[in-house]
């Protein structure tokens, strides 16, 4: 396992359109690409760009980990290189840490690296990327006092000249995402039954004592969601990405929105405070999405 690989994220933003076909009195508001946002890391550094809708042809929306070194090359030097101190915050005594270089062979794929959400920088001297990778890092800290089975472990923080670069989990089978879209292709963007009834149940009381757990200790997930929902090899379900878990009542920094991982046209209700409600609203959105109610 390297915390220093090479790869490239292709993400297809989009926007609102008017369509005004038929004079402004006709005129609705639709979903449109804009256009594509790359996040690159080489090794630690990041560096984050765009192109135009043209280069989709070539370059479709996903991760690309086997790039030969001429064509890496090219992306990155049309792209923004991200200073350190912007997404990595300063290691902090009483976190836990955790070296990739301690493990070798079979076990290397046991772990799953997390980097920060290099792609949210705003730019000049923004750290608001670096602060709440550090917040996640003090939140999974906390948990690991107090951990719960269906609730995400957590092993700890990759450290490189002082600061947080990585935060390390085990590494899960699949999202419940993926397994809907593994068992039955197709329907996961579509108005009908996605998990049978037996499944789907099981499903959602893991997450949803996951969910409790949180609530017992004070805290909301926040952005509970299909693709922050995995499975381990045993089948059950597990409740991970704690980066938007905040303490209830104070302000979220991230996620919040029901329906979000599903991209901005399926997006519903939008919360600004931590609380148990945006945890069931988003809970029932996903089990209606599973039983085929949510379109």
């Amino acid at each position: 396992m390297s915390a220093t690989d090479t790869w490239l994220h292709v993400k297809e933003v989009w926007g609102e359109s008017s369509d005004k076909e038929g004079g402004a009195a006709a005129a609705k508001t639709t979903w449109k690409p804009k256009r594509l946002e790359l996040m690159a890391f080489d090794g630690y550094a990041a560096y984050v760009g765009t192109r135009s809708l043209s280069a989709r042809g070539r370059w479709m929306a996903g991760i690309y980990k086997d790039l030969d070194d001429a064509t890496f090359s090219s992306f990155l030097s049309t792209m923004h290189r991200i200073p350190d101190s912007a997404i990595y915050p300063l290691l902090e005594e009483g976190l836990t840490q955790f070296d990739p270089g301690s493990v070798e062979g079979k076990e290397e794929g046991r772990y799953f690296l997390k980097s920060p959400s290099a792609a949210e920088w705003k730019g000049g001297d923004d750290t608001a990327v670096a602060d709440l990778f550090l917040a996640e890092a003090r939140t999974h800290q906390q948990f690991l006092a107090t951990p719960h089975p269906h609730l995400g472990a957590y092993v700890g923080c990759v450290v490189h000249e002082g600061r947080i670069v990585r935060l390390a989990f085990p590494r899960y089978v699949e999202s419940l995402y993926e397994r809907v879209e593994r068992m039955r292709p197709g329907t996961a963007a579509a108005a009908e039954e996605r998990m049978g009834p037996e499944e789907r149940r099981a499903c959602m009381r893991a997450v949803g004592a996951a969910v409790a757990h949180l609530h017992r200790l004070g805290y909301a997930h926040n952005d509970v969601s299909a693709t922050n929902i995995m499975f381990d090899a045993e089948g059950g379900a597990v409740l991970i990405d704690l980066d938007s878990c905040t303490p209830m009542g104070e302000h979220i920094k991230k996620g919040g929105v029901v329906g979000g991982w599903r991209g901005p046209m399926f997006s519903g209700r939008e919360f600004k405070i931590s609380s148990v409600e945006c945890d069931e609203v988003s809970l029932r959105y996903i089990d209606d999405w599973l039983s085929g109610k949510q379109k």
